[in-house]
């Protein structure tokens, strides 16, 4: 797998099984990838963190700025916990 595929799948199905086929290949990639293991561990911190601030409002230029960043499409919802 590509570096790039690897880490949209990895975005797209963060609720996969960890017992999954796919699972399965991501793990074997990112023991073998160190540089989408330094992107991976960057995101799961991310993640934490995210998760440790609580319910927060984001103010609409940022929210547009991470979204960008993101790549994500233009006027994608962030949804709420």
């Amino acid at each position: 797998m590509v570096c790039d595929e690897i880490l949209l799948e990895i975005c797209a199905d963060l609720a996969e099984n960890i017992d999954s086929e796919l699972c399965a290949r991501l793990r074997e990639h990112l023991q073998n990838c160190p540089n989408c293991a330094r992107q991976f561990s960057t995101m799961r911190t991310t993640i934490h963190l995210y998760h440790c601030l609580g319910e927060q409002e984001v103010p609409p230029a940022i929210h547009e700025r991470l979204a960008r960043l993101l790549n994500l499409p233009e006027g994608a919802a962030v949804h709420k916990r």
